[in-house]
């Protein structure tokens, strides 16, 4: 009976051990800037930003003070190793934004990679993107390191471009403030 509690939580620790990856804020703007203009700023920039055929905005609720919007980065490898074309592919996300008066929350999550494969070789799919410093294991072969690294390193680029954008716009008046 010992064993199966033992292998039980062995079991359960494995599956509660990866974290998945996630860039999240709280930024505080001016004080005196309400809840209904920064929602202003932040649905701009989200449907300015998520306009393309694979992006949806799934959740605009302004009494709620969230926005929420899911989306595609298209990963390319810049490093060129063994196996790296069957990385290559699409990479889904998720975007929540959560608005207060004089402050907003964003959260970047929910990473999902899907390899579209290259010549010679078979797809590999990592998934959801983890915390973890070394790759799943895909259904094939031994996962490359190097690409799980490359991914996330491109992940985070990705989205530190994307929380520039978001901060300078969320510290404009919206174009309904503005006197013209």
């Amino acid at each position: 009976m010992k064993k199966l509690q033992i292998l039980s939580i062995l079991f359960l620790s494995i599956f509660t051990f990866s974290q998945e990856l996630k860039y999240e804020e709280v930024i505080a703007v001016d004080s005196t800037v309400t809840k209904k203009e920064l929602y202003n700023r932040a649905r701009t920039w989200v449907r300015q930003t998520f306009n393309k055929k694979n992006s949806s905005i799934d959740v605009e609720d302004e009494s709620l003070g969230e926005i929420s919007a899911s989306g595609v980065i298209d990963y390319r490898n810049k490093k060129s190793y063994f196996g790296s074309g069957c990385v290559e592919g699409p990479i889904r996300v998720n975007l929540s934004i959560f608005i207060k008066d004089g402050k907003y929350k964003y959260s970047f999550h929910s990473f999902d990679h899907k390899g579209s494969g290259g010549y010679g070789c078979r797809k590999t799919d990592y998934g959801l993107i983890t915390i973890d410093e070394k790759a799943p294991r895909p259904s094939w072969g031994n996962p490359s390191n190097k690409a799980w690294k490359d991914i996330k390193d491109f992940i985070n680029e990705n989205v530190q471009l994307n929380v520039s954008d978001l901060k300078e716009a969320m510290n404009k008046p919206h174009e309904s403030n503005n006197n013209w």
